[in-house]
Formats: C-alpha cells, sequence, structure tokens
C-alpha cells in the first residue's frame, strides 16, 4: 500500500474512529481546513481503501467510516500509526532546531545541522520551512543563509511564549528543577488556590525563565503594559516565589522576570470554586463591558440582575481573559470543534461579545477563547430555557376513572419539572374558574367551555416525546403572546406578516433600505419614532452583520410589548463594512417582556441554520413575495425543528 498520508488525514481516521457520525463542518473544524479540503481527503481515502473500508454520507445523519475487511483494515491503521509517529519525530525535529538556534552562540549551517540530527539536507530545508511557518506567527524569523548560517531573530518575550505554547514538552519535559523548590512553589501556589491547571502552566513560566536566565537569555525589559501587573496580588504571589528560587539558587531575578512569571497567574482560567477568587475585585470596566455585550447580544441590561451570581461567573472570566489577551498569555481549547457544533448559538454569542471587547480595547479575540467563553452563555441557554418552560402547577381530566388519571399522572411526571404541581380531576369535577387557576390543562376529552391556559389533548397511554414538544410549543404560545402554531415550526414564520415582509431596493444603499425598512414599520404602527435614532446609536457600538450574507438590526423597542420582527431581502447582493448581505432580519425589542431572551436565542438558533445552508439563503434572498418567502421558511424548518416540535 503505496499512501503519502498527510497529519490531517491521520486526524481526520481518528475522528472517525471515536465519533459515529460527522458532518463536513465539524470535520473542517476539528483539522482546520476548508469543507473542500475534507471532501479531496475523503476522495483520496476511498480510493486508497478500495475493498477495505470507505468513508459514506448517510443522508440526514452525516459522514461515518464503514469497514469491509476488518483484518486489512487492521494493517492499514498500523501503517497509519508508523506513519503518525514519524510526523510526530518531525515535530522533534523542529524542537531541535528551534532549540540550536535560540541557545547557539555561532551561527548553524545547513550541513552541521544535517551532520549533528543525521538527515539529508532536502529533508532538513523542509524541516526549516515548517519551522520558519511556525515562527512567524510569534513574530520571530530565521535570519542568515543555509551556507553560510542561521539564527533566530526576535524578540525574547516572544521566544519564550514560542517554547510553551509549540515545544516545551520536547525541550524540557525532563528538567531537573530541584524538589525542594517544586514543593515550596507548591505550598505557595496551593495558599492561594490556584488550579491545577493553572499550577502546571506557572511551573513552565518558571523552568523556562530559569533556563534562559542562566544561559545569559534575560528579559531586560518589557513592553509598558506589564507594569498594570506590578501592584497586583498576582504579582505578589510571583514574587514570593521568586524568594523561594532565591534561596535555593544563586540568582537574583529581575523586575522584568517576576512579570513573566506572573502572566500565568494573571491569566489563568476562572476556578471552579468560586470562593477561591473571592478577594479579586471586578473593576467597573470589566461591568460596563459586561454591559455592552450584553446591549449588543440584544438582552435587556436586567436579565443580569435577575441572574446576578451566573453573570458574577462572567465577569471573572473576562477578567482573566482579557488579561491572557493584553498579555499575549495563549490558550489551546481542546473541544472547541465540538463546542462550535454543539452549541452554535452559544458560540455566535460569543462571537458577539468577542466583536465588542475587539473595537472596546483592541484586542482580537481568537476562537479558542469564544470557544470558552460560548460555555458560559451555553449554560445560561440551558437554564433560562429551563425556567421559561417551567410549568408550577397543571391540571389533569380524565373521563375513564381515577386508575387512568393516575397512569396519566405518572408519565408527566417523567416530562415536567419535579417541583410541579399535578392535580387530578374527572370530568365532572371541573369548572372555568377552577382550571383558569393552571398554568396548562391535560384532558383525555375534549373540554365544553373555554378557559385561559393552554389545554394539550392526550390519551391515557401517550407518546412522551411527543407530549414534551407541545408542551413546549404551547408554553412559547402563552409567554410571546404568539397567535396559534398551527403545523409551524419556524419561529421566524411565526413573528412575520404581510406588514412586516420587505423586498429592498438594490439601487440603494444598505442603511437607506433599512431605513425605509422602519419608517413603513413605524407609520404602521409596529415601531415607535425613536427607534431609527436609537438603532443609529447601536450600530456605533458594533457591527449588525450577524453572520454570512445577513445582517440582524434591533434594538430597544417601544411601541410593542412583544418582539417585532420584519424581513428585507436583497435580490441582488448588497455590500456593508466590507461584507455581502442578502438578508435583513431587523429585531425591535420590547423594553420589558417576560423571557423575551429564551426567544431571542430561538431567533438566533434559526438564523444560524439559515446561514449555515447558502442554497437556503439564496432561495430566501430570491423571493418575490411574502408568500414565497414563508414557504421557503416552512420547507427549511420541517427539516430541523425549530422549537422541538
Amino acid at each position: 500500500m503505496d499512501f503519502t498520508i498527510d497529519g490531517r488525514v491521520v486526524q481526520m481516521l481518528e475522528t472517525f474512529q471515536k465519533k459515529s457520525y460527522c458532518s463536513l463542518d465539524y470535520l473542517a473544524n476539528s483539522l482546520g481546513v476548508s469543507t473542500r479540503t475534507i471532501r479531496n481527503y475523503i476522495k483520496q481515502l476511498n480510493s486508497e481503501l478500495n475493498g477495505i473500508a470507505a468513508i459514506k454520507n448517510e443522508k440526514g445523519k452525516g459522514y461515518h467510516l464503514f469497514i469491509e475487511d476488518g483484518h486489512m483494515f487492521d494493517d492499514f491503521i498500523e501503517t497509519v500509526s508508523k506513519k503518525k509517529n514519524m510526523l510526530d519525530s518531525s515535530q522533534r525535529r523542529i524542537a531541535f532546531i528551534i532549540d540550536r538556534l535560540i541557545n547557539s552562540k555561532g551561527r548553524n549551517t545547513l550541513d552541521e545541522l544535517a551532520f549533528d540530527m543525521n538527515l539529508g539536507r532536502t529533508t532538513l530545508v523542509n524541516e526549516i520551512k515548517k519551522a520558519a511557518v511556525a515562527l512567524e506567527s510569534y513574530n520571530l524569523a530565521i535570519h542568515g543563509k543555509p551556507n553560510s548560517g542561521m539564527s533566530l531573530k526576535g524578540n525574547e518575550l516572544d521566544i519564550r511564549f514560542f517554547i510553551l505554547d509549540n515545544v516545551y514538552d520536547y525541550l524540557y519535559g525532563d528538567y531537573p528543577l530541584d524538589e525542594d523548590i517544586k514543593e515550596e512553589i507548591m505550598k505557595i501556589a496551593n495558599h492561594y488556590n490556584l488550579e491545577s491547571t493553572t499550577q502546571k502552566k506557572l511551573m513552565q513560566f518558571i523552568i523556562v525563565m530559569l533556563d534562559r536566565f542562566i544561559k545569559n537569555h534575560p528579559l531586560t525589559e518589557l513592553d509598558e503594559k506589564y507594569n498594570k501587573l506590578l501592584n497586583t496580588q498576582d504579582y505578589s504571589i510571583a514574587s514570593e516565589i521568586v524568594s523561594v528560587i532565591e534561596r535555593h539558587l544563586p540568582v537574583e531575578i529581575s523586575q522584568p522576570e517576576i512579570l513573566f512569571i506572573t502572566l500565568p497567574i494573571a491569566g489563568r482560567r476562572t476556578p471552579t470554586n468560586i470562593r477561591t477568587i473571592a478577594d479579586i475585585t471586578i473593576s467597573d470596566d470589566i461591568k460596563r463591558l459586561l454591559d455592552l455585550i450584553i446591549e449588543q447580544v440584544g438582552f435587556d441590561k436586567s436579565i443580569i440582575f435577575e441572574n446576578e451570581t451566573f453573570f458574577k461567573d462572567i465577569l471573572y472570566h473576562l477578567t482573566f481573559m482579557l488579561n491572557r489577551l493584553m498579555f499575549d498569555v495563549r490558550l489551546k481549547n481542546p473541544q472547541l470543534a465540538d463546542v462550535k457544533e454543539k452549541y452554535p448559538v452559544a458560540f455566535k454569542l460569543a462571537e458577539i461579545a468577542g466583536q465588542v471587547i475587539e473595537k472596546e480595547y483592541g484586542l482580537k479575540v481568537p476562537e479558542d477563547e469564544l470557544g470558552y467563553l460560548s460555555l458560559y452563555f451555553g449554560v445560561f441557554i440551558a437554564q433560562h430555557d429551563e425556567i421559561t418552560r417551567a410549568l408550577k402547577k397543571v391540571a389533569v381530566i380524565c373521563g375513564t376513572g381515577r386508575g387512568s388519571a393516575k397512569l396519566v399522572s405518572i408519565q408527566l411526571q417523567r416530562i415536567l419539572n419535579p417541583n410541579t404541581q399535578i392535580d387530578i380531576y374527572s370530568e365532572i369535577e371541573v369548572s372555568k374558574e377552577l382550571l383558569n387557576q393552571y398554568d396548562m390543562v391535560f384532558s383525555t376529552v375534549k373540554l365544553h367551555f373555554a378557559i385561559d391556559p393552554p389545554v394539550i389533548i392526550i390519551n391515557e397511554i401517550f407518546d412522551e416525546a411527543s407530549v414534551s414538544r407541545q408542551i413546549e410549543k404551547m408554553t412559547y404560545r402563552k409567554k410571546f403572546k404568539m397567535k396559534d402554531f398551527g403545523n409551524h415550526r419556524s419561529i421566524l414564520k411565526l413573528l412575520l406578516n404581510k406588514d412586516k415582509f420587505f423586498v429592498l431596493d438594490t439601487n440603494k444603499g444598505y442603511h437607506e433600505n433599512v431605513n425605509d425598512m422602519i419608517d413603513v414599520l413605524v407609520k404602521k404602527g409596529y415601531l415607535d419614532e425613536g427607534f431609527k435614532e436609537r438603532l443609529r446609536a447601536r450600530e456605533e457600538k458594533g457591527s449588525m452583520i450577524f453572520d454570512r450574507y445577513i445582517s440582524l438590526p434591533h434594538t430597544v423597542n417601544y411601541k410593542s410589548n412583544k418582539i417585532e420582527m420584519a424581513i428585507g431581502v436583497f435580490p441582488e447582493k448588497a455590500v456593508v463594512d466590507g461584507k455581502e448581505i442578502k438578508l435583513v432580519f431587523l429585531l425591535g425589542i420590547p423594553e420589558k417582556a417576560d423571557n423575551d431572551a429564551s426567544l431571542l436565542i430561538k431567533i438566533y438558533d434559526e438564523i444560524i441554520k439559515i446561514a449555515s445552508d447558502q442554497k437556503q439563503v439564496e432561495e430566501l434572498a430570491g423571493a418575490a413575495s411574502y408568500e414565497d418567502f414563508t414557504k421557503c421558511l416552512e420547507q427549511a424548518s420541517s427539516s430541523s425543528s425549530i422549537l422541538g416540535m
């Protein structure tokens, strides 16, 4: 089997062995390549594995690995493993090259390196090219000529960051730091409740600092921004650690070096036990940042006070995250691909937060950081959705006796909140006045009078999943004052009517079209007179571009107590902020409304699903009428339930 295997192809095979089904987007995110490249990898593997195994696409589920000949596949995997070890050897070679370049006093020629590494010149040239690419993102470069000598040029701090992020395990895996020193450092770390991940990172910084310092590569000066750490508790902790080192070793460690080992403390992940950071003060700047993020997302600021404990956690996370961004401490997020696939709405909210941070602080938030931030939004979404669907008190009406009613009650207990009160009645016991006291009514018989709470007709033995979906549907209908769902699955369709659908004029600019939409909606009584000015002010704080080809202009609306949504389509693309726009989702969000955050989340979820399907975007943008648009929406949402229906 003559197969020149790529490292990413190896990774893709490993992914298929761990996960039954994978979408193209999931594989592309996992491997850091385009979906087109993934298709090429799949084609390459299927050609090589012909008769042994195949990667097949199963409609509705994604791609999966189908093994035809188990023995031959095992042989193939063994070959792959050997080649993977060769890839690891390549990383070791790069680590060796970096070590020589940063520690050698003289210049290193290609022939000298090739001899010391027992490599051919061609192989070594390829390894140097790989190293150069990796070094570039740290503002480092290999200078000189292969035949006359090469050296590494760059800032000492950048060199250390590169070592820590890329080759630490190869260069310092068995560094001989005295056990007494380690023990005293760990005592200090435990005293200040630094968690294991922070302790590990801290020890790596200390070892790199000591090695570079002893080899006469000290940090002589740092950018002025690092001086912000001087009067912090984090710097005091680092100073205690330095005192331990200086007692045991004949060294005198300078202030820049103390600042260096302060970095992993200041940029640590938020501890699981919040009591361990109770002494850390949340600055007014961070609180203002959270206000801006909440505003840009579209939530009412009162949501912070209603969920004070939760948002305090986010404030701590933002504090440490900004330290990492400001002081160039990089985090790798091994769960990034899974987070993006499983929690798309949470990740989108994190992206919006990232845009606010970039605008306010001039700091680009990398995807690894967005992945960690999105976990907080994911928890918030799950908790808030649960609150929205919570029923305090329900009634069960059964026309076939108490035994049947009890059976219905037992089934309902499995799908309702454990704290929900369930009261059982016979058909002849109930009245309008009695049932109006309940949040929801479940009945095996049709009621002969109208009541205020939603009614779900069920059988004595029912499909629990189906009833659970009906509960969610009815809850949203009641909470958000929506008309009857019927068989609709699309939230956007439920919020839309003919008055609020616009075919936009491509001869006009984007902002002019949005203003025209607002003027019509104000005239028809959906939006208040000041809406346009508030939207303009909101747009100055952050981009309203939501996703590919989609904008989501939104602000507070004082005219209505429910979310008002209008949709505009560009028959031909418009350009705003350098990005193409085909669909405009204009939202007027009430100043105060029960659980409007949950509805916004559902709206975001449906828009994200639309944005991920370019064909659907094109079809919706090509709709010439309200009827065409809603038909496209319903067809799309029938294949992927928005309300779980």
